[in-house]
């Protein structure tokens, strides 16, 4: 069960907010033995000096960094030591991100980022369909480097299908997002069934579904990059060494992600469009989409209902 934002504020949970944090969060789930949020400390957790050494090989693996053995004594944090893995992570700007590891029993699902660009949000959803799904989170271009945003629909989704190709080569294939994701997923599911592909899922995920946190976003006043960031940082929202920059390219993420959704003309999709429905009484996320955008849409109340069609 996804917790609220009173759950949130109630025991200091924080999903993890880029690729540095998740892939650090993955590392504790598989040593401790379940997720943990960004501000939890490893060894309240359960951790041990083991443990922490298995950590430790990781990161040397990873980010070809070695640590000091003492390093989850000094930073027992997700957040705490993402900030001395941050700047060694040449991959923050690649399109993929894992974000869950799974048991390889069962086929990726690949979520494609919702306006803001990120793709920390669908950690909750990984944890509600169980450790043994495989996710594939696709952030945007230009987030965590200085190109130049995709600002149409069938640009993201051309290059977010070469970076899931990239990693499998065949199908079949399960895609979704929330928001510009979902767009997006639906121009790759043209793309990749107009190649003779067979694509299974694209799931349309409602907001409500993914946690009880708003996302960065700039639907509030249009304050400088600052004090937009000062606003993020005391809700949680980006680690805390985070500066101005990365406002600025969110920004413009954000911007050319309704820009894209706004000129976005849908090809038809021929196979079933799923739509998961969080309990909020919203309109459908789907509600303004052109009415040739796929031939069929099925409803879904019961978020549970998407591990059944996975796998």
């Amino acid at each position: 069960m996804n917790p609220t934002a009173d759950d949130v504020i109630d025991t200091g949970y924080r999903h993890p907010r880029d690729p540095v944090e998740l892939w650090l969060a993955r590392q504790w789930q598989e040593v401790i033995g379940f997720s943990v949020g960004v501000r939890e400390n490893f060894f309240e957790l359960g951790g041990n000096s083991l443990d922490a050494a298995r950590v430790v090989n990781a990161v040397f693996e990873e980010f070809g960094v070695q640590l000091p053995l003492n390093a989850l004594t000094e930073h027992p944090t997700v957040e705490g030591l993402a900030t001395r893995l941050r700047g060694q992570n040449e991959r923050l700007s690649d399109p993929l991100v894992a974000i869950q590891r799974g048991d390889g029993t069962r086929p990726p699902l690949f979520l494609v980022h919702p306006a803001n660009g990120q793709v920390g949000a669908y950690a909750h959803l990984a944890q509600a369909l169980g450790e043994e799904f495989t996710l594939f989170g696709l952030q945007a271009t230009g987030l965590h480097s200085d190109a130049a945003p995709l600002d149409t629909v069938p640009a993201m989704a051309r290059a977010y299908v070469d970076a899931v190709l990239a990693v499998r080569a065949e199908g079949p294939y399960f895609l979704g997002g929330c928001s510009t994701g979902a767009a997006v997923a639906h121009e790759m599911a043209v793309h990749l069934a107009g190649t003779g592909a067979e694509v299974r899922l694209v799931a349309v995920l409602d907001a409500g579904l993914l946690d009880g946190i708003a996302e960065p976003g700039f639907d509030e006043p249009d304050d400088g990059d600052p004090e937009v960031l000062e606003r993020w940082r005391a809700r949680g929202l980006v680690p805390p060494d985070e500066t101005p920059g990365f406002v600025a390219r969110a920004r413009r993420v954000w911007r050319a992600a309704h820009d894209a959704v706004r000129d976005w003309e849908p090809r038809p999709y021929p196979g079933p469009l799923d739509v998961f429905r969080a309990p909020s009484g919203a309109p459908s996320p789907i509600a303004d989409w052109p009415a040739g955008a796929a031939r069929q849409v099925r409803e879904h109340d019961d978020p549970a209902a998407l591990r059944g069609m996975i796998g």
